[in-house]
């Protein structure tokens, strides 16, 4: 259907929020690295951006969004075409009794207000997971002189390379991502991902969804405190000694080879 993968956030711990932050490797070597209050016409949020050629990690102390308490945790996905979102909000409402969470984010600029983004989620985001479906405006893309690919497809190196990420960083997209989820979050992701178009296994009580390069794991808990665990990231080049830092109580990070792996909990 031509839905990818855009971006995840996890809720963290003061301290271990700013040990991140505070790392000369991680803001000097492995990405660039900013702190952000993104305003809306409706709200605003202050987010960490850890961001890579392709992809973005979103680290969010508790509070920076109103409601967001530690461990809260969600992925974000972006249809590459216009017009993709409302095929995929018409299959859930045949799917669910529920209604969608449909909207469009207006961003406010340094100037003006510009239509940013179309979502579409099951529930609301103050919730301690949440995965969604975020379609960009052309308005925007105008705005910031964001070309579509040949194709005329979103381009998310496009989209970053425009917020100044570093060329010469090691982080470059996120392949895989591990998660702990209730049963109603995982049969509600399972059903989004199922309209997206992934493919799924299961073995034991893991079950995996794969989607152009793209993998998630999901395993069911009671009460699991953090639902995102682990985030794959691939890196721009090969990594010969492995090297691993551990971040205050609740972040670890594992580098060697072609990958870093973060942990989060």
């Amino acid at each position: 259907m031509g839905i990818e993968f855009n971006h995840l956030y996890v809720t963290l711990d003061t301290e271990t929020l700013e040990s991140i932050a505070k790392s000369e490797f991680i803001s000097q070597e492995f990405c660039t690295i900013s702190r952000d209050t993104v305003e809306t016409d409706k709200e605003s949020w202050a987010g960490t951006y850890l961001r890579g050629k392709h992809s973005y990690i979103e680290l969010f102390a508790p509070g920076g969004v109103e409601g967001f308490m530690e461990g809260f945790s969600g992925i974000g996905f972006n249809s590459k075409q216009a017009g993709q979102i409302d095929i995929v909000d018409e299959k859930l409402k045949s799917l669910v009794a529920q209604e969608t969470f449909y909207g469009l984010q207006v961003r406010q600029t340094e100037d003006r207000k510009v239509p940013w983004f179309h979502y579409l989620a099951l529930k609301s985001e103050t919730e301690p997971f949440n995965a969604w479906l975020m379609e960009f405006h052309q308005n925007y893309l105008d705005y910031k002189n964001i070309k579509l690919t040949s194709a005329g497809c979103f381009d998310r190196a496009a989209y970053l390379k425009n917020l100044a990420t570093s060329e010469t960083s090691l982080f470059d997209d996120i392949s895989e991502v591990h998660l702990e989820l209730t049963l109603a979050e995982h049969e509600e992701l399972a059903l989004l991902l199922r309209v997206f178009g992934c493919d799924s296994s299961c073995v034991g009580d893991i079950t995996t969804y794969r989607s152009d390069g793209f993998t998630l794991q999901v395993s069911q808990k009671v009460a699991p405190s953090y639902r995102i665990r682990k985030v794959f990231c691939t890196m721009k080049a090969q990594i010969h000694q492995e090297i691993k830092f551990t971040f205050a109580d609740n972040a670890r990070l594992n580098v060697g080879g072609e990958l870093a792996i973060w942990e989060f909990g």
